[in-house]
């Protein structure tokens, strides 16, 4: 049977697609993918001269409307806010795709100028409160999706109630353990949110998805503050053992794209325990399925973020 790859997405002209973390990595090959696909896309960016690089790059592939950058840092709730305006005028309320995918990787602890743990801000606290906000925006599209990019380190990942008010302000900080735990809660927050869109009748659905092990740039969070000899290595490891960013995305454009996906479901690499490979549907913890855990992180989340959650 073919491998499932980029000729295999539908055309998508006339649809509009956010892509967070467009400027490198799995973002950057779904942002491209879609463009040529014909898909109008919207990629945020942190860094200015990161997101003009990016912008031509995907601007020179695109055979549908022209692709726009959009000033975003998760790490930053402000920001979110501002570029939940600025997307929704541009837009027109209009979404078809949101794509969750901008991350960060076991870092040094830091604390974002929200007082919150880096991990936590960017990973669920800004994906959450940005998903929440365009929902006036791609409720009511037919065929729309929003999509949560996690990783198979979900199945590490272990929270209470009480661990969840420890990890907001770095507690104990175990790098690793908090990405599972923030990978754990995509999940989550991916099935909570379809639990929504099923009870209000939305015309979207929630999906999740995970590249494997892939070489991109989120490895390079996990060596800050190291030795220039050690990010060398760190990279040339990665580099040799991981499967290319293109590869990894192809999880991410399947749930995103692929005719038949349904709500709640979760894609990632068919071989090798997950971690490289074609898309096929992935494996997820009993954690991630919990009803307790998961009104444990909506709580969590909206005491964060400001804003209910959407039940």
């Amino acid at each position: 049977m073919p491998r499932w790859n980029e000729s295999d997405i539908p055309d998508q002209t006339g649809r509009t697609a956010l892509v967070t973390g467009a400027t490198g990595g799995l973002g950057l090959r779904v942002a491209h993918v879609l463009a040529d696909a014909g898909a109008r896309v919207l990629m945020t960016s942190r860094n200015a001269e990161r997101g003009a690089k990016a912008l031509a790059s995907v601007s020179s592939v695109a055979t549908g409307p022209v692709p726009e950058i959009v000033e975003l840092d998760l790490a930053n709730l402000d920001s979110v806010r501002s570029a939940v305006d600025d997307i929704r005028e541009r837009t027109g309320d209009h979404l078809d795709l949101i794509i969750n995918n901008a991350g960060v990787m076991a870092p040094p602890l830091s604390l974002t100028d929200n007082g919150t743990e880096l991990q936590w801000t960017t990973n669920v606290f800004g994906p959450a409160l940005l998903t929440w906000s365009l929902l006036p925006a791609i409720e009511h599209v037919p065929g729309s999706r929003v999509v949560f990019v996690s990783s198979f380190v979900h199945w590490a990942g272990k929270f209470t109630a009480e661990r969840l008010e420890l990890d907001a302000t770095g507690e104990d900080y175990v790098p690793f353990a908090y990405y599972g735990r923030t990978k754990l809660a995509d999940l989550l927050l991916s099935r909570e949110l379809e639990r929504h869109f099923l009870k209000s009748r939305a015309e979207t659905i929630s999906v999740a998805a995970h590249p494997g092990f892939s070489s991109t740039g989120l490895v390079d969070s996990t060596t800050v503050g190291k030795p220039d000899w050690v990010k060398s290595v760190t990279r040339l490891g990665t580099d040799l053992v991981a499967q290319p960013a293109d590869d990894g995305a192809l999880p991410i454009l399947f749930a995103a794209t692929e005719p038949g996906v349904r709500g709640s479901q979760f894609f990632g690499p068919a071989w090798v325990f997950e971690t490289r490979g074609p898309p096929t549907r992935a494996m997820r913890s009993p954690a991630s399925r919990s009803d307790e855990l998961g009104a444990d992180l909506l709580a969590f989340v909206e005491k964060h973020i400001g804003i209910p959650a959407p039940r």
